[in-house]
């Protein structure tokens, strides 16, 4: 429309009708955008299909490696010579890629879904230090789990184990190929003569012997989950519920056996900077609580950064209240600050875990061997994760397996020997958000600030229209007269 051919009238309405308008649409947005903004991203994060939460909790979007770092015992000949300690030199990295796929899952009307995990490992030559032939030397695991399950039978029985061990393949110690070691498992006379006994009196459930055998590519060895979807209340987003279908662990006294905290990959938005976060750890059977420290930024993202402490690995020696976490019966022999029993999770091996390197650790585990340097920066447990859309920035699960082996009279094998707790490796799972991903996650948390700032600029636009409008309603300048132009002509 030609403004020239317009009339007072509709100039007037032109300008103050749009100046309202824009005022209008300005206003709103300012008071209504942040709620809808919120609504919007949370309506992202739940666990439901269409969702980009959904696509990437089905299979992970990021890589995820898995590192190993072997402990070879150098020196196991010496072991009954006091003046010698055992020593460790750390091998390693070796290094494999792992994917993450949920199957079989089930979503209830509850707003929960029950899963299992799939989980598999590429070996990474690239990314490690070494191949899965290197040969490493460590404790007998056999060995020490026989004798530790028949340490209190009455003598007669140790004898026949004692008589059993000494020539059906029970050792202190040997030496075998990292591969088998880890995923592959290894044959073992011991094992297959247990497996051939078939007694209830020593339980061994697996033919090969490996920390992670039997576990590449099975569906059901970390168990079936059941969290939240957070479809009914965001803040419960990815909490669990159960653990193979039930809400306690069976292996701690309560409050410890509770089935509590994430699965370590899904956490809900507008997280509480100042709380300790809770992982569940299916290898320990047990959570894990972290604790709020610093920050770490990445990809543009400032995120959070909860760690492990001297409270999360603690069985009730400094902090009472993770007390639960130890045998009542036998609360004597818990194991001091930063170590954990594992024994009841690990078929009734003489398994502890702990921070790598004993970092954050009784003093007393690292002076009873040698090769240990705990470093923060090496061997911290920690969680990066940005609190606003709950998205982890960058992960790094650092967990140490050791082995206790004890002095008993009544088996050859284990006469002489020093009560010492053997580490045997340490693992760290590494993973960080891609470029992409923090991408999303930005726009995710400033979806609001946009609407906020896009509001801003039409009640400026919509300003500018009417105060236009007044200024020209105050000097009547709405339509231009002849003698204006008169006068400017006079004028020059």
């Amino acid at each position: 429309m030609c403004c020239r051919c317009c009339g007072e009238t509709q100039r007037k309405a032109w300008v103050f009708g749009l100046g309202s308008l824009f005022l209008v649409l300005g206003i709103l947005t300012v008071v209504f955008w942040p709620n809808l903004a919120d609504s919007l991203v949370e309506d992202g994060l739940t666990l439901k299909p269409g969702t980009d939460a959904y696509d990437s909790w089905l299979e992970a979007p990021i890589p995820i490696y898995l590192s190993f770092y072997m402990f070879n015992w150098t020196n196991p000949e010496e072991i009954r010579n006091k003046n010698v300690k055992p020593n460790f030199v750390e091998m390693g990295p070796y290094t494999f890629l792992e994917k993450h796929k949920k199957e079989n899952y089930t979503f209830f009307d509850n707003a929960t879904v029950a899963y299992y995990e799939r989980r598999t490992w590429f070996f990474d030559p690239e990314r490690s230090n070494g191949t899965l032939d290197d040969l490493v030397t460590a404790a007998h695991a056999i060995t020490a789990t026989v004798a530790d399950e028949m340490r209190n039978q009455r003598k007669i029985v140790k004898k026949i184990i004692n008589f059993m061990l000494n020539h059906e393949g029970g050792e202190l110690y040997t030496t075998k190929p990292v591969g088998e070691w880890i995923f592959d498992g290894y044959q073992d006379n011991l094992t297959d003569f247990l497996n051939l006994f078939n007694t209830s009196m020593i339980d061994i459930p697996y033919t090969r012997f490996g920390w992670l055998a039997d576990r590449n590519e099975s569906l059901t060895y970390d168990g079936l989950f059941t969290i939240h979807t957070g479809t009914d209340d965001i803040s419960n987003l990815g909490r669990l519920t159960h653990w193979n279908s039930k809400p306690e662990t069976g292996f701690y006294e309560m409050p410890c056996g509770v089935v509590n905290g994430t699965t370590g990959d899904l956490f809900p938005p507008k997280m509480n900077v100042k709380d300790e976060i809770t992982i569940f750890a299916t290898d320990a059977c047990r959570f894990m609580n972290l604790r709020p420290q610093g920050t770490y930024e990445n990809h543009g993202l400032t995120a959070t950064k909860w760690v492990g402490t001297e409270e999360t690995l603690d069985s009730g020696e400094n902090y009472p209240n993770q007390a639960c976490f130890c045998d009542p019966v036998r609360f004597d022999e818990c194991p001091k600050t930063g170590v954990v029993e594992c024994k009841a999770c690990r078929d009734k091996a003489p398994i502890y875990s702990s921070f790598p390197h004993f970092y954050l650790a009784d003093q007393s585990y690292i002076d009873a061997v040698s090769g240990m340097k705990p470093e923060k920066d090496k061997h911290e447990f920690f969680l990066a994760v940005e609190p606003t859309t709950g998205v982890p920035v960058q992960v790094h699960g650092r967990i140490q397996i050791n082995m206790m082996i004890e002095p008993d009279d009544d088996f050859d094998i284990y006469r002489g020997v020093p009560k010492v707790l053997m580490p045997m490796f340490w693992f760290d799972q590494y993973a960080e958000l891609s470029s992409e991903l923090a991408s999303k996650a930005k726009l995710a948390i400033n979806l609001s600030s946009y609407g906020l700032i896009f509001g801003y600029c039409l009640i400026g636009f919509a300003s500018v229209f009417l105060v236009t409008g007044v200024v020209l309603t105050l000097t009547k300048r709405w339509v231009r007269r002849a003698a204006d132009d008169e006068d400017m002509l006079s004028t020059n």
